[in-house]
């Protein structure tokens, strides 16, 4: 299209190289393990956060079709809420419950779902010691949160303690291994102006996507935790990735 800034995806030789050498400094600068910062949690929620939809579609069908009339199902690292709103405007029967290590996350999530009442909670927590009895949950989702996970198996061994036997886990993260044209593709969705395209491919090639699992060891880790029917696949036209896998029984 006329106008529209271009990303050179196959050099970050040239024109983008300043950005391409900031790689390092950036990885450095951000700390994926700790807690989000309000400004980053902001940030996430009103840019990116629009875009990592495209990432949820692969999950919603076939984790809700699997959800119990009445049940109970978890999302770690729900962020402002969005997905949570979104699977409760689906399944009015279902109850959810969000937890994210972010206290400025889990407020924006409280506020996001207020209009369900009671039927949708979001509370502060690590994923590596859920705050939830055992076999508590029909279901547990994580989009997007895996990579920020101090111990990635601790906090699947976590998601796999709380399933109830038959239920299933689903989890999404960017795909280490990803095509240049899924990373173009992919922050173009987010809401920012197009001059930003190039930063934000940068950004997110080579301090999201460099810091998550590739699809091998994705399947290592969702194939160690003691789950039947596990399986590991890029998520088509995305960036992404999907682990999942269901509790024996």
């Amino acid at each position: 299209m006329r106008g529209e800034p271009s990303i050179d995806v196959g050099d970050v030789g040239h024109a983008s190289a300043r950005v391409y050498a900031r790689h390092v400094l950036i990885r450095n600068m951000i700390d994926f393990k700790a807690p989000y910062t309000e400004l980053e949690a902001k940030t996430y929620d009103r840019v990116i956060a629009p875009a990592v939809a495209s990432f949820e579609t692969v999950i919603l069908e076939d984790a809700l079709a699997r959800i119990p009339r009445g049940g109970r199902l978890l999302e770690v690292g729900c962020g402002g809420g969005q997905l949570l709103a979104k699977i409760a405007d689906r399944r009015a029967d279902v109850s959810l419950v969000g937890l994210d290590l972010a206290p400025g996350q889990v407020a924006r999530a409280k506020e996001r779902t207020a209009r369900f009442g009671g039927r949708v909670d979001a509370v502060e927590g690590s994923a590596l010691e859920l705050p939830f009895e055992d076999e508590s949950f029909d279901g547990v989702l994580s989009v997007a949160s895996i990579k920020h996970w101090p111990d990635p198996q601790r906090g699947l061994r976590e998601c796999v303690r709380v399933l109830r036997p038959g239920a299933e886990l689903h989890v999404v993260e960017a795909n280490r291994g990803c095509r240049p044209e899924e990373v173009r593709d992919f922050v173009r969705r987010w809401k920012q102006p197009g001059f930003l395209w190039p930063i934000s491919y940068a950004l997110f090639r080579f301090a999201v996507a460099d810091r998550s699992p590739d699809l091998y060891e994705a399947a290592a880790w969702i194939a160690e935790v003691g789950l039947e029917d596990v399986r590991a696949q890029p998520i088509e036209g995305t960036p992404g990735l999907l682990m999942s896998g269901r509790r024996t029984g």
